[in-house]
């Protein structure tokens, strides 16, 4: 008989043979990882860290034990590897110097993440955050462990797509989750096949929520981007991010399960656009369906789907999705073909316009796969789903405005509870308090940024505090114009953010100018010795320390000319005591008065003329008397008497 113990591959008590786990393999004398958290370790004295399931350049997920409550969970740490390390043999994170208010920043941003999607764990079809707290330098969340496959192996046991009415059924819970998720502030930036899980119950639920940074290419941290299904706005991160960003997401996971092929990365269809709609891959996808899809693929986001809402209503109301602008004939028209309307002549439409004709005049003119020509619309049938022009009676015609009233109604109902749940908090928490089990992480937030309620807006904030201002200023030009305040920061050196009226990843306003204040560098300084200096030496050393100041010349005979004599500091108008090695805040509107010695020059006595022939005389020529030399002499001090 073998050891039973707790396996860290699995969490499943067994008997070990030999070191080796029967359930799953796990060998419980492979080495580790130094950059992992070993296996076996405890943390927040409830959780049991076991094995690395998942990575990125955000942080680390383990599969993790709850003791408390006895039951296997999901562990992600925040630990973006290239602002930070391990400490050797420790779970304890080890900040790079010079990258530690980026990591603050962005763990503010984390933080602030997983708190929203507490507050809304068991309205929605998300992972359920169970707790959050703050240890070893960093924040860890824990969520609900689910039995559930990937969206994408389910595919794979069900021939690698399904059909519209399969998917039509599964998918109204997920759009709900989404709209409200967005109503919170949160956009995803990763929703694909493997970020979406199927349970038991044929439920969909989206997990890998990570900060905006790691979705977007060219920012601080390694950016870990699903292309194909990724918006073009991710591939660059001087352009605007929304709702719309996951709205392409979508459409892209519903055009990998009506054909079974996953659309082109947006990258490569912006260098050239080759999409095929859906309708042609696979002649069951209803047209109307078919042309929603490439509505929500648009590469340009002004003329993108923006809204699940828009997206629910398009995709399950036939009639709204062939009212929409953009469509002609039943297919989509890109906003930059819409030059003419079709001209009606005779019994048909006659499309004058060249573009037109690309892309309405026929049903896929450019397309050669072989379909049936005589291929209707009209003519789909498929169990359980009408399209509502066939063959279908009155109560079919009836279903896909249903659907589409109850997933609205869904919404609705919800956006009400999570309305009312937060009006009644402060009473309920009392109560609760013994089967609440999500933690506030006070300590990781205030280490961080206490970051505010988001903001209504069209764009979502970027991470800008600690960078450079004028980088950033450079970058985003396009569509952030600044309000600049210059501060003084003992935490940020000149020229670097040091405050941002919203937070990364909110809402804001585009349109109007965003507040930041701009470092001039540090705030605290200490005056620096006069003894024995010149003023210019010493005027040298306020510059170099950004301290204000005035010069004042006194007669003084005890000095050398150009000596400084003493310092003083006047506030708000008040003269105050200082003296050199005293620490003044320059954001206190401290300035120093420098006096120094201008004492008079000694007349001297001519020795007597003497008659010089004029002849003999050389010409004598005038120059101007030369500046001052300010030396750095020593203190005059009497000599001691006899």
């Amino acid at each position: 008989m073998g050891e039973r113990k707790l396996c860290y591959g699995c969490m499943e008590r067994t008997e070990f043979s030999g070191g080796v786990c029967p359930n799953c393999g796990y060998y419980d004398q492979s080495p580790s990882d130094p950059s992992f958290i070993i296996p076996g370790t405890q943390l927040h004295n409830r959780y049991i860290v076991g094995v690395v399931l998942a990575m990125n350049g955000e942080g680390i997920t383990y599969l993790a034990y709850d003791q408390s409550i006895g039951c296997k969970v999901l562990l992600r740490e925040y630990m973006p590897h290239n602002l930070c390390n391990r400490v050797s043999g420790s779970p304890v994170i080890s900040v790079i110097p010079a990258r530690l208010v980026q990591y603050k920043a962005l763990m503010a941003e984390f933080t602030e993440l997983h708190k929203s999607l507490a507050r809304l764990r068991g309205q929605v079809h998300v992972s359920t955050v169970v707790d959050l707290f703050a240890e070893n330098n960093t924040t860890y969340v824990v969520d609900e462990y689910i039995d559930s496959i990937r969206f994408v192996d389910y595919l794979k046991d069900n021939a690698g797509e399904l059909t519209w009415g399969q998917l039509s059924r599964m998918l109204p819970p997920l759009l709900t989750t989404l709209s409200l998720l967005h109503n919170s502030g949160v956009v995803h930036r990763a929703i694909c096949p493997d970020t979406i899980y199927v349970t038991e119950k044929n439920e969909l639920i989206l997990t890998a929520f990570s900060v905006a940074a790691v979705r977007t290419a060219n920012t601080e941290l390694e950016c870990e981007i699903f292309n194909g299904y990724a918006a073009p706005e991710q591939y660059a991160a001087n352009t605007r991010q929304g709702t719309w960003t996951d709205v392409y997401a979508v459409c892209a996971v519903i055009y990998r399960v009506l054909t079974g092929s996953m659309p082109p990365s947006a990258i490569s269809r912006m260098e050239n656009d080759n999409l095929v709609a859906p309708a042609v891959l696979n002649p069951n996808v209803p047209r109307h369906v078919s042309n929603v899809i490439m509505h929500g693929l648009d590469l340009n986001s002004d003329q993108r789907i923006k809204t699940v809402t828009e997206l629910v209503t398009s995709l399950f109301d036939e009639h709204a999705a062939e009212k929409e602008a953009g469509y002609a004939g039943g297919a989509y028209i890109p906003e930059g073909m819409r030059q003419n309307p079709p001209v009606q002549s005779g019994g048909g439409q006659n499309y004058e316009n060249t573009a037109y004709q690309e892309y309405a005049g026929e049903e896929y003119p450019d397309y050669d796969v072989g379909y049936s020509d005589d291929y209707s619309y009209d003519n789909y049938e498929e169990e359980e789903y009408a399209d509502g022009h066939g063959k279908a009676g009155a109560v079919d015609r009836l279903k896909v405005p249903i659907i589409v009233g109850i997933v609205l109604l869904l919404i609705l109902l919800i956006c009400v509870f999570v309305f009312a749940g937060d009006l009644f908090k402060g009473g309920s928490e009392s109560a609760n308090s013994q089967k609440e089990t999500v933690t506030t992480a006070e300590t990781a937030a205030t280490d961080a940024t206490t970051a505010t309620e988001a903001e209504s807006g069209d764009s979502i904030m970027p991470v800008l505090l600690g960078k450079n201002f004028e980088n950033q200023k450079e970058q985003y030009a396009s569509w952030i114009t600044f309000d600049v305040e210059e501060v003084y920061s003992d935490e940020y050196d000149a020229g670097q953010i040091c405050w941002v009226e919203y937070e990364a990843g909110a809402n804001f306003d585009s349109s109007k100018p965003v507040r930041v204040q701009v470092s001039k560098g540090k705030a605290n300084v200490e005056i620096p010795d006069y003894s024995g200096k010149g003023y210019s030496s010493y005027t040298e050393k306020l510059e170099n320390r950004n301290i204000p100041y005035t010069l004042e010349p006194e007669e003084n005979s005890a000095y050398s000319n150009g000596s400084v004599i003493r310092v003083e500091a006047v506030k708000n108008g008040q003269t105050i005591d200082v003296s050199p090695g005293d620490t003044i805040n320059l954001n206190d509107g401290v300035q120093l008065i420098v006096y120094y010695a201008n004492n008079p020059v000694p007349e001297t006595t001519a020795p007597p003329a003497t008659e010089v022939p004029t002849e003999t005389i050389p010409a004598v020529v005038t120059t101007a008397a030369p500046e001052p030399v300010v030396t750095e002499a020593p203190q005059v001090t009497e000599a001691p008497a006899g």
